[in-house]
């Protein structure tokens, strides 16, 4: 494959399978054939793996022990130049550089949509619909060692509005956890400002049914989205279509809801009106167990899959994970849009820890204070609302995803009367240092620099000399650096 190809065959791409495909041979996906335990074998591997953020491939698992003939896959978005890949750029293209790509493609306006009919669909290509046993259709285990049962952690859940069934635009797509509790139910967390959170609640309200279907082993854009922060009434599918630059197949679930045609396996269900059942504990992205709650439950209605699905799941935990880079630069991106919107002096956005508990913004400052005012409007972006508890502000001239020079500007521009702190806001209930579940303090750091009529002014700063003879030294000394080890 040339770099040539590597465009082209991104927007091929319709399916897992595609995908593996194209990371195989890019060197970025594996076969595990020796035989490996569900616990703790997978969890090690895709820890092992995980180290490297940067390269680390996917695993396909297909001899895992006490599930024959089974195949499941691990670190399918694991390190950055899987990301690339996807997105047709070549690997060891940068973090920064792949936030601009994604940022560059962002929007919904390029959509194309297809439908595929039924019969034709890959992922109906086998069905259950009596005697559903999900312990026999998926190759499960705990994720971490002390989850509370076993858990499907990289399900894209499909649902719609309880009360507006036939709008398109209500239609959500997310990535929630799911703890099975049986054969044939699950039950899904969510919280409040969730999409399916809404839903959840809207459906108990009114007592309308509420169905949904979790699609497994996905399309690789479109599981970016379904972990997204877009807005209520934007589609998941037309995002990952137009940031593909091609069509996303879709296809009906036996329950109505539309689907990736191309999924491995889709689990039909319902929301089982006011029932409960505990939920957790349950490893989560802050590197920490969630707590034991009660969750909404649903029965399963129907499976669907392909011949021979592969089973795709994640590791969460304590970063860095898969889970952040699935979601890291589809975090920064949705609130660098957003913000541009009200302030275009936004130069890069940085949420890529812990799910954004802590963002890093660079801005042109406008005025004294102007960082701040960009600061709170963060906050009241969709993700920021519940998950941006740590703000730093710095300059268009500082890097936000460069720590080298985020730590420069917090130890040369920030004083301690540059620091706000908002008590009892809304905060996302997993979050170790709440005192509260779901209530806590932001933080704001303004880290920018001092404009009139600030009494400090600006120092005068060094200015290292760069171009392209800088370039030319640096390639020099590194190969002179190689020859002497040679």
């Amino acid at each position: 494959m040339t770099m040539n190809d590597l465009p082209n065959r991104a927007r091929s791409i319709s399916s897992l399978r595609d995908f593996l495909e194209l990371l195989e041979d890019a060197g970025q996906a594996i076969t595990w054939s020796d035989a490996v335990m569900p616990e703790p074998g997978v969890r090690n591997i895709a820890v092992a793996a995980s180290r490297d953020a940067n390269g680390a491939p996917a695993i396909v698992f297909d001899n895992i022990t006490g599930y024959p003939g089974k195949r499941l896959a691990v670190g399918v978005h694991g390190s950055w130049d899987n990301i690339a890949l996807l997105l047709g750029r070549p690997k060891g293209t940068t973090i920064r550089e792949l936030f601009f790509e994604i940022a560059g493609r962002w929007g919904d306006q390029e959509a194309q949509i297809s439908f595929v009919p039924e019969a034709q669909a890959p992922v109906h290509e086998c069905r259950i619909e009596q005697d559903i046993n999900l312990y026999d259709v998926l190759p499960v285990y705990r994720i971490n060692e002390y989850d509370g049962g076993f858990y499907i952690g990289k399900a894209s859940v499909a649902s719609r509005d309880p009360l507006d069934p036939d709008n398109f635009g209500k239609q959500n797509v997310g990535i929630y956890r799911l703890q099975i509790q049986g054969p044939d139910s699950f039950t899904l967390m969510t919280i409040p400002s969730h999409d399916m959170g809404r839903q959840i609640m809207a459906a108990e309200r009114e007592g309308v049914p509420l169905k949904i279907a979790v699609m497994l082993g996905n399309h690789p854009g479109l599981a970016v989205f379904a972990a997204t922060p877009i807005g209520y009434e934007e589609s998941e599918y037309s995002y990952a279509s137009a940031m593909m630059g091609a069509p996303i197949r879709l296809t009906k679930s036996g329950n109505g809801i539309d689907i990736l045609a191309d999924s491995e396996i889709v689990i039909e269900a319902e929301l089982q009106l006011g029932e409960r059942e505990l939920e957790g504990p349950f490893g989560e992205f802050p590197g920490s167990y969630s707590g034991v709650r009660k969750a909404p439950i649903f029965k399963v209605t129907a499976v669907s899959h392909r011949r021979d699905p592969i089973f795709e799941n994640i590791y969460i935990g304590r970063g860095w994970t898969e889970h952040d880079t699935l979601i890291g630069l589809h975090t920064s991106a949705p609130i660098y849009a957003q913000l541009r919107q009200s302030f275009p002096e936004v130069t890069a956005v940085n949420a890529l820890y812990q799910h954004g508990l802590t963002g890093i913004i660079s801005v042109k400052n406008r005025m004294a204070g102007f960082a701040k005012t960009v600061a709170l409007r963060a906050l009241s972006t969709p993700h920021g609302v519940m998950y941006l508890k740590n703000l730093i502000m710095v300059d268009a001239d500082v890097d936000p995803f460069d720590l080298n020079q985020v730590m420069w500007a917090l130890s040369t521009r920030t004083r301690a009367d540059d620091i706000i702190v908002l008590p009892n806001m809304p905060a996302v209930p997993i979050d170790p240092s709440a005192v509260v579940p779901g209530k806590g303090h932001r933080l704001i750091i303004d880290a920018t620099s001092y404009l009139p009529p600030d009494p400090v002014g600006e120092a005068h700063l060094v200015t290292p000399p760069t171009g392209d003879e800088i370039d030319a030294l640096s390639k020099r000394i590194r190969e002179m650096q190689l020859g002497a080890l040679s």
